[in-house]
């Protein structure tokens, strides 16, 4: 038989014939090309001799948007839509009017099934079935959701077979892909440290991860599908929960450490980092809760040991004067150690309320001022943090300046007045540290004729502490002393040219 669009078209002898080939003709393309073609030598024969049952079955299936294929009679005469004809590929027009088992003779074995079944009044149903076809001259691995009914003719004897066809292939790959990436993100996230939980943009709990339910200590089916807000409800409002909403609406993320308390009464630290995603809200978690008890231990620890060293400080300065005043020493020097003493026991203070992590100039500076009244000082300078060796240094060198200006300078009078500022450098990185003491309306000042202990702490010992350079200049206006030295420990943000102030 021939089943292209070019055969001779059958005659039209009657009425009858012409209303049914209208009928094939408003079937879209592929109805009319079945009004257009030769009939005559198929095994169905001419339109003309249709039976209804055949004409009913194609007039549904030609106007239906769905692929739909009808194989008619033993040998399976394949009659079929528009959306199926986009199926079949390359293979349309040649598959329409051809036998079933001929037309695909690559699945010839499951289209004989098939009509098996059908034509014996069965029905069968495929989900995902998986076929290699040859629809454009290559095969294809192609899946498809197949749905086949038996059709029945005017004695209700199973005529044919129709078949719905749909072709789910991209579907399933994307599923499948979808489904390997969700599985390689599960093996990611069972694979963490870190607990994790995925939030929807509503707050319900989409994902928590292996460590994310040890460290709540319940099921996880207590936890996906619900509300955070109802698994944690000690939480809303709290901070954390502040954050949480905070972080979900202006998509902003956030770092914190907090403090729960589970259901079962565990205290338990945790190190909390959310990102906004696209599903909602990403939050990663540690259990730091072992690091906080150390820090809680270590916080106890280095209070002790400062409030010994403090006792050892005043038990030092005890003994000394003790031992000073036995052993008939003059009253000036039993004070001066007393005096450096007590200056070395305020640094300290000073480095305990930073945990020694060092301390800031402008305090041992006002450190140095106060026994003499903040009028008599003026202070000033950028924010510049030194490490704890060199603050206590700082502290001594400030402390034997305003003692010597105290008896032979400015602070021996109720005029006088010193001067100290200092500025960063930022030609240099680190930044250079500029600072003058500079002392004015005090009695004129003459160059000592020996070097002291004072004089040779402040030289050599903040000489030796910044790895810099210390000037003492007596001038008989009053003492200037210079230091210059680079602040490897000063932030960035005080890097500023102080210079012209």
């Amino acid at each position: 038989m021939s089943s292209s669009s070019g055969s001779t078209p059958e005659p039209v002898g009657s009425g009858h014939t012409v209303d049914r080939i209208d009928f094939l003709r408003a079937g879209g393309e592929t109805g009319a090309l079945i009004a257009e073609m030769d009939w005559t030598d198929s095994p169905i024969g001419p339109v003309r001799d249709w039976p209804q049952t055949l004409l009913s079955a194609l007039g549904m299936l030609l106007h239906s948007p769905t692929p739909i294929v009808m194989l008619w009679g033993p040998k399976g005469v394949m009659l079929y839509n528009d959306a199926y004809s986009v199926f079949a590929g390359g293979r349309h027009p040649r598959l329409l009017g051809s036998n079933v088992l001929e037309g695909w003779p690559e699945v010839a074995d499951f289209n004989r099934h098939v009509m098996q079944v059908g034509l014996a009044g069965g029905s069968l149903s495929y989900k995902n079935q998986e076929l290699v076809l040859y629809r454009n001259g290559l095969p294809e691995s192609v899946v498809m959701n197949l749905d086949y009914s038996p059709v029945f003719d005017e004695a209700g004897r199973p005529a044919g077979v129709i078949a719905f066809v749909l072709e789910v292939t991209e579907q399933v790959r994307a599923e499948a892909a979808l489904k390997a990436e969700r599985d390689r993100a599960h093996s990611v996230l069972a694979g963490m440290t870190d607990g994790f939980l995925l939030l929807a943009h509503d707050f319900t709990i989409l994902e928590i991860n292996a460590e994310g339910v040890r460290v709540d200590g319940r099921p996880r089916e207590t936890f996906i599908g619900q509300n955070h807000w109802d698994v944690w409800p000690d939480t809303f409002d709290m901070s954390i929960g502040h954050i949480y909403r905070q972080a979900m609406t202006e998509r902003t993320a956030f770092a914190i450490e907090n403090r729960y308390e589970f259901p079962d009464g565990r205290i338990t630290w945790l190190d909390v980092r959310g990102n906004p995603v696209e599903e909602g809200l990403a939050i990663f978690f540690r259990d730091i809760t072992e690091r906080k008890l150390a820090e809680d231990h270590l916080r106890l620890m280095v209070h002790e040991l400062n409030h010994r060293v403090k006792n050892s400080l005043a038990t030092v300065q005890a003994i000394a004067t003790q031992t000073l005043r036995s052993g008939g020493v003059p009253h000036e020097v039993r004070e001066a150690l007393t005096s450096r003493l007590l200056a070395l026991a305020r640094a300290h203070d000073v480095l305990t309320d930073t945990k020694w992590a060092g301390a800031e100039l402008e305090e041992i500076a006002a450190q140095a001022a106060e026994p003499y009244g903040a009028d008599r000082f003026k202070i000033e300078g950028p924010r510049v943090t030194l490490p704890p060796r060199t603050a206590i240094a700082m502290a001594l060198a400030f402390h034997e300046l305003a003692t010597n200006a105290a008896k032979y300078g400015p602070l021996s009078n109720d005029t006088g007045q010193v001067h100290l500022g200092w500025c960063l450098d930022t030609d240099h990185s680190p930044p250079k540290l500029h600072l003058v003491w500079r002392e004015t309306g005090g009695p004129p000042v003459s160059p000592p004729k020996r070097k002291g202990f004072g004089s040779r702490l402040i030289q050599q010992g903040l000489a030796a502490e910044f790895v810099g350079e210390v000037r003492m200049e007596f001038l008989s206006s009053g003492l200037v002393c210079e230091v210059e030295a680079a602040v490897p420990s000063a932030k960035p943000e005080d890097w500023a040219d102080w210079r012209d102030r």
